[in-house]
This record gives structure tokens, C-alpha cells and sequence, in this order.
């Protein structure tokens, strides 16, 4: 009995997955015609073809696993399809699979398709991610210490890669920093039909994209003042900036030399070990490429689209903050939390359109504010007039 070729896309994490699997939902009817069958749940799929964020068409099964799943796949492949899987939490998994390869070799042939990404890059993006899901309000250096400056996701790619060669597995290696523009195409590529990509359905779409710095910092004093009333809020902020404003630029959290010494001399050996299965063309950074001086000298064409980018940012957090806050007039805020929203609207460098929605939202939270009124009263004058 042949056996039943498998590529399992596993990400990982924060490499463009969402794009990836938009890109399959989309074109699972010509793969299928073609002999490749993208199995997933009919609104799974609609969802993912809609650019909406999804989690692929796998899911971890605590007692099923992965090396059951692909059996059962084979066993009921009576077609001779080839079959794909795409989901960030198979990275995971990877490693005890591969363990378990004499259970499953007479029937399975698989080939992973993993992306990697750069290091400092890749722990600002799941820094930001903190950011936006889950209420983080501290500083990127605090988030590095607590993980002792270890990145997880190039340690357990430095692992994977190491048991995939072992056990004589193919594997196709992405650089997604080298190819984030096209790195679903790049994934099709590697699955071996590239004639199939939705070139024009897909186009340049940036689904999920990260945050700039004002973004960011803006984000994180909103986590530090609503997230613990509001634990929706930087999900509902982060969403809408994504989606009306997603071809915004981003940047990398700011991290001190130092930090920066300390995160590249903590993750080398994974660094090097995942360099030796990329493409001598395309390796990540390491310690001894490092470039010591970082800064940039951005033109002034540059700085100007970045400040008028920053603006559009500043007033669309606020006016989703201000919608999303009186969608729910039954949850109010504390005095301190007014306090520090008045006060921000005041400091020097608030445009005149934030004060005021700032101040609209205190107002909210304190109807009977006869100084707050007089400041909202001027706030809108000011505004009128700029």
C-alpha cells in the first residue's frame, strides 16, 4: 500500500501563519482538483478565507495525538491525496512525533514546512502580541528578563530541526524575515504548487500586522489604567488598528545595548544550530554579525509619513476607545483613572482632537464635573479652531 505524503505547516508562531492559511482556505478547491486536500471545518474555512484570524485546520487533541491523527488521515485516504496541515500549535508537538516515527513510517511520508524568524524581531513581536491579547503593561526589557532572556520559540526550533535530521525527515526552512511579503507563496512553493497560489485574491494583504511604537506605548498605558475593568480593550484596540490601518509601519521594541549583548549571547547556540539548516544566503543574526550601531537615519519624507501615520493611530485609538467605553455605560471607571485621563489630555504634546475624546470619556465616567466640563467646553474650541 502506498504510503500518504503529509506537509505539516508548523508555523511557527508570529511568521505569517494567519496569511498562510488564508491562502489555503481560499485555494482548497483547485488544491483538492490537484490531488491536495486542505481538510477543514466549512466555517473554519470561510472565516480563513475572509482574512479573518484563525488557528489553521488543526488542533491539538489531548487523547489523540498527532501520530494517531496522521494514521487515521492515511487510513482513510483512499484517494492517494497528498494532505495538509497548517497550525502554529504543531510546532509544538513536532518533536514527540518525530520520536514516534517507526509507529507510523509504513504509512506516512511527511514533510514539515517551518518558519523562522529573527531573534530580536521575533521577541518584540511576542511581546507586542502580550500587548494586544493579554493586558501587558510593562516595559519590552522587563518582558525579556522574566524569560531570562531566553527566546522559546528558537530554542525548541533549534531542537525540532535537530530530531527532524536525525530521523532523515525533510524539512523545507523559511527565513520569514527575509520573505514576509511573500511568504505564502514561498509555503505554496515548498508544497510543490506554486501555480496554484491565489496570487490575485491575496495581492499584498497584511493581516494581523504588528504595532508601531506610539501604537504601542499608547496601547500599554491603556492596559496599565482599563485592563483590569476591561480585559477586552487592547484586543478591541489592537484589532481595529489592524484591520482600518494595516498597512502602517511597525517597529521593533526598544531594547538598551546592553539587553541586547545579553539576549544575542543567551539564544547562540539555538541561533547557530538553526543557521546550519537555512540557506548560507539568508541566515539569521547571530552574536559575531551583530551590527553594534543600530541607529537609523531616517529622511525626512520618512519621519513625515511616520508622524502622519502616528496621527491616524492616536485618533482612531481614541475614538474606538471612546465607542467601545459607551457600548458599556454600566461599567465606570475609578477617580484615579479619571485623574490620569484628565491629565494626560492636558500634557503639551496631546493633539486637540485626543484631549478632547479624552476628556469626553472622563466626562462619561463623571457627569457631575463642573471643572471637567469647563475643560472638555475648551477643549472643543481648541479643536475648532485648529
Amino acid at each position: 500500500m502506498a504510503k500518504t505524503r503529509i506537509v505539516l505547516h508548523a508555523g511557527h508562531g508570529k511568521t505569517g501563519t494567519s496569511a498562510i492559511q488564508s491562502a489555503l482556505a481560499i485555494s482548497a478547491d483547485e488544491l483538492l482538483k490537484n490531488g491536495i486536500r486542505y481538510p477543514i471545518d466549512p466555517n473554519e474555512r470561510h472565516r480563513a478565507a475572509s482574512f479573518e484570524i484563525t488557528s489553521g485546520n488543526w488542533k491539538h487533541n489531548p487523547t489523540t495525538s498527532l501520530n494517531e491523527q496522521c494514521l487515521q488521515l492515511a487510513a482513510s485516504n483512499t484517494a492517494g491525496h497528498t494532505i495538509v496541515l497548517s497550525s502554529e500549535s504543531l510546532f509544538w508537538h513536532l518533536t514527540d512525533f518525530v520520536n514516534q516515527k517507526e509507529q507510523w513510517n509504513e504509512a506516512v511520508e511527511i514533510h514539515v514546512i517551518l518558519a523562522v524568524r529573527e531573534l530580536e524581531e521575533m521577541l518584540s513581536s511576542e511581546y507586542q502580541q502580550r500587548v494586544k491579547r493579554h493586558g501587558e503593561s510593562k516595559p519590552f526589557e522587563q518582558f525579556l528578563r522574566r524569560r531570562n532572556f531566553i527566546s522559546s520559540h528558537h530554542k525548541k526550533a533549534a531542537e525540532v530541526l535537530t530530531e527532524l535530521s536525525q530521523h532523515n525527515i525533510p524539512v523545507t526552512l523559511i527565513n520569514y524575515s527575509a520573505h514576509k511579503k511573500t511568504i505564502s507563496k514561498r509555503v505554496f512553493e515548498a508544497m510543490g504548487c506554486s501555480d496554484l497560489y491565489p496570487n490575485q485574491t491575496m495581492g499584498d494583504l497584511v493581516i494581523n500586522r504588528s504595532l508601531s511604537q506610539k501604537e504601542l506605548q499608547m496601547l500599554m498605558m491603556i492596559n496599565a489604567l482599563y485592563y483590569d475593568q476591561f480585559p477586552w480593550i487592547s484586543a478591541r484596540l489592537s484589532d481595529a488598528l489592524a484591520k482600518n490601518l494595516p498597512n502602517t509601519e511597525t517597529q521593533r521594541s526598544r531594547i538598551s545595548p546592553q539587553s541586547l549583548k545579553k539576549l544575542y549571547e543567551k539564544n547562540d547556540s539555538y541561533l547557530q544550530i538553526i543557521n546550519s539548516h537555512l540557506s548560507e544566503e539568508e541566515p539569521l543574526t547571530v552574536q559575531q554579525t551583530l551590527k553594534q550601531d543600530r541607529q537609523t537615519n531616517n529622511p525626512a519624507k520618512q519621519l513625515e509619513k511616520i508622524r502622519q501615520e502616528e496621527e491616524q493611530s492616536i485618533q482612531l485609538i481614541s475614538q474606538t476607545l471612546l465607542e467601545a467605553l459607551r457600548d458599556d455605560p454600566t461599567q465606570r471607571l475609578c477617580n484615579e483613572t479619571v485623574d490620569t485621563l484628565i491629565k494626560t489630555s492636558q500634557a503639551d504634546d496631546t493633539p486637540a482632537h485626543v484631549e478632547v475624546e479624552l476628556l469626553e470619556i472622563a466626562k462619561i465616567n463623571r457627569p457631575q464635573g463642573q471643572r471637567l466640563g469647563q475643560l472638555l467646553e475648551r477643549a472643543q474650541i481648541k479643536k475648532q479652531q485648529s
